[in-house]
């Protein structure tokens, strides 16, 4: 079975491999991923591998919605993007994140766009959703452009503010 799971001109959707741990820890420690997302406590290369084990190659085994790696065609590693379970929604959410030098270039929605395409194509699921703070005006703008439109808010912590809830109703 191929890793690739998707492409577009620019870019491939594949599986993760332990060997991106190095781009995982520079990923997850970028700040913006830390304000946008959370701080996933990733100190060392071993707690990068321990996560994609957990994160990536779990719900591959289990066929649950899954996250990818986004890379350039030469193989450069430049974000991540695909599908969760929250525990609080009813149908899986799309994600994604990318390192800074790689934004504001329209990847995020190439890859994003080219996972819709995929998804809707195998069937599996009538809706997705999205979660971004409502600070976030380029994932919100991003959304938005995905035909994801805004449903209400979510209060997903006791500490936290609300976070924006997106659905897209996945039609043919």
């Amino acid at each position: 079975m191929s890793d690739i799971i998707t492409h577009t001109e620019r870019l491939i959707i594949r599986r993760a491999q332990i060997t991106d741990a190095e781009f995982i820890y520079e990923l997850l420690n970028q700040q913006s991923f830390i304000d946008n997302i959370a701080d996933k406590q990733i100190r060392t290369l071993a707690d990068a591998r321990k996560y994609i084990e957990s994160a990536f190659f779990t719900p591959y085994d289990s066929r649950a919605p899954s996250p990818y790696i986004v890379t350039l065609n030469d193989g450069t590693a430049i974000g991540i993007c695909g599908l969760y379970q929250r525990p609080y929604l009813a149908f899986p959410d799309l994600g994604y994140a990318f390192l800074d030098r790689y934004c504001a270039r329209g990847y995020a929605f190439e890859a994003a766009d080219a996972l819709l395409r995929f998804v809707h194509q195998c069937g599996k699921y009538k809706a997705l959703g999205a979660i971004t703070a409502p600070n976030n005006l380029a994932s919100n703008k991003l959304l938005n452009k995905l035909s994801f439109v805004l449903v209400g808010t979510l209060e997903l912590a006791p500490d936290m503010g609300p976070t924006n809830l997106y659905v897209n109703m996945l039609r043919d």
